[in-house]
């Protein structure tokens, strides 16, 4: 690589940290309350420069292996950002309304609402649409969302981790993220524990997972962490 193709590729690290440092403190820094709109516009960004410091200084004539670790490494960088981005949306983003919720006067139990009826919550809110009570849009940030919230995984994990690719242990991995998420939810008073949030993340996350599926999909996906070859059958 030439000395000025190397300054242009230090150029882009530059731009994409300084980048993700202006993101993260628009995010934390509690000055701002970033809407959707913007969160949007941030990760479009992201992705525009991480692509550009991934793959437009790659050197010509690389082997097959070569390709495949830069394209996990491309994977594996977006995937981080959407689990921060997850993370800060599900525990500290006022935008979402995460703000730990009152202690009770008595100092034993904290407020917070559980919900163990399956689409208890979904009905509700519907009700509430059907009789005027609520905004479609706050039903469709509340419904859509924990079907979206989660989708993301249907791609990311079967694409890094082959043991995704099993339509059970996918299941489960999420299932299981999930009730982390809302037992951490609890515990720190950033949100409630429903049910509902399970059915429709796991929904979200399993409906993307069998969209990958799809024959000229998963040969894409699986480039960077391929199949492992079959065993030649033994005389």
């Amino acid at each position: 690589m030439g000395v000025f193709k190397k300054a242009l590729r230090a150029l882009a690290d530059a731009a994409l940290a300084l980048y993700l440092l202006f993101n993260i403190y628009a995010e934390h820094s509690g000055r701002f309350i970033v809407p959707v709109g913007h969160k949007l516009a941030f990760a479009a960004g992201f992705i525009a420069l991480w692509t550009l410091a991934v793959f437009a200084f790659a050197p010509p004539g690389q082997d097959a292996e070569a390709r495949r670790r830069r394209m996990r490494r491309y994977l594996l960088g977006l995937f981080l950002y959407y689990v921060w981005i997850l993370c800060n949306m599900l525990f500290f983003d006022a935008a979402f309304g995460r703000a730990p919720r009152p202690m009770r006067q008595d100092f034993r139990f904290y407020a917070v609402d559980i919900n163990l009826e399956p689409f208890k919550t979904v009905r509700n809110y519907l009700r509430a649409l059907e009789h005027g009570r609520i905004r479609g849009s706050i039903v469709a940030i509340n419904l859509l969302g924990n079907l979206a919230a989660f989708a993301p995984m249907g791609f990311f994990l079967p694409a890094l981790c082959r043991p995704m690719r099993n339509v059970f242990l996918f299941t489960l991995g999420v299932a299981a993220m999930v009730c982390c998420v809302e037992v951490t939810q609890i515990v720190t008073m950033t949100g409630s524990c429903d049910i509902d949030d399970l059915i429709l993340n796991t929904m979200g996350a399993l409906s993307v997972w069998l969209i990958v599926q799809l024959p000229f999909i998963r040969r894409h996906a699986y480039r960077a962490v391929p199949p492992r070859p079959k065993k030649g059958k033994g005389l």
